[in-house]
């Protein structure tokens, strides 16, 4: 299930690319390889799947990092 999503989260990233990342105060792990969808010269975006360090649970997340500003942009169930 898709779950709307607008929000400011927080990335570390490591070899430029995504690793862990907060999300209302709760800390994902990504667990797999990162997607880079670049949007040119104005954003880049990523899509990967992450798993939270409280519950266990697993997403499907896109981001965006916009002038250094990280949003998150869509998850999935």
């Amino acid at each position: 299930m898709r779950m709307v999503a607008r929000e400011d989260v927080q990335v570390w990233c490591e070899h430029e690319r995504p690793v862990r990342l907060v999300v209302d105060h709760e800390r994902w792990r990504i667990i797999d390889t990162p997607t880079r969808s670049d949007g040119g010269r104005l954003f880049q975006s990523w899509r990967f799947t992450a798993r939270s360090d409280v519950d266990h649970r697993t997403r499907v997340m896109d981001v965006e990092e916009v002038d250094g500003h990280w949003m998150l942009v869509a998850a999935w169930e």
